[in-house]
């Protein structure tokens, strides 16, 4: 199997997987073992959920799978942006963009990036 960046760096995660992490085995003998398994792993996605999700995963390109993980972090940034209006009603399109910056990428780095540009 090849190891992918993400094993490389030692990045595991017991949230969503895109595929890259051995799958847990939640030994499927009884309701017991699937309720520790869910208790474990704070999630209500049954055991044979997770197993059909991992197949889907496995089976995608890789091409795709990285589209999944920018339209993932666009809804995000469009979720954060949609806050920063709801406090900031009177700001334009550019100052919004601006304070959405310097809280992803920290006060320094933005400053860094855009002391220049500064809107405000």
């Amino acid at each position: 199997m090849v190891e992918h960046g993400f094993r490389k760096a030692g990045v595991e995660s017991s949230n969503l997987s895109i595929g890259c992490s051995p799958r847990p085995n939640p030994g499927r003998g009884s309701l017991f073992s699937q309720v520790k398994y869910q208790k474990m792993n704070k999630t209500d996605t049954t055991p044979d959920a997770h197993n059909i999700q991992y197949d889907l995963y496995r089976r995608m390109s890789p091409a795709r799978k990285i589209e999944l993980i920018f339209d993932a972090y666009r809804t995000g940034q469009l979720l954060a942006m949609a806050g920063i209006r709801m406090l900031n009603p009177a700001a334009t399109d550019k100052q919004l963009w601006h304070i959405w910056a310097k809280r992803h990428l920290g006060e320094d780095l933005y400053n860094k990036v855009y002391d220049g540009q500064k809107n405000r």
